[in-house]
């Protein structure tokens, strides 16, 4: 198991886009989420996410926010990739993400 520190800012409210990209090798990931906003706030959350090599599955859980939900979570498998993506309610949010890996 590993740990990993990511950190993007998203400058539009476009839906699904990629938060995290790994090889379906990696079967589980464990995420805590952090968003930030200038004036909507903070909102944090922890997701477990899963894969068979063809779908991908998981529970986004313990949400806490300061005025109101910053983001909506979906998933997939790309190319051989688990992705966690992300639809930022707000232009210029930033989200940082903390992973632990497990292959």
């Amino acid at each position: 198991m590993q740990g990993f520190f990511t950190s993007n800012t998203f400058s539009a409210t476009t839906a699904d886009q990629v938060l995290s990209s790994n090889g379906v090798a990696n079967k589980a990931i464990k995420y805590v989420i952090n968003a930030t906003h200038a004036s909507a706030g903070t909102h944090a959350a922890e997701v477990l996410l899963i894969n068979d090599g063809t779908n991908a599955y998981f529970i986004q859980y313990g949400d806490v926010y300061s005025s109101s939900s910053l983001f909506s979570l979906s998933s997939d498998v790309n190319s051989g990739n688990m992705r966690l993506l992300i639809t930022p309610a707000n232009t210029d949010t930033t989200v940082d993400t903390f992973q632990i890996r497990h292959s």
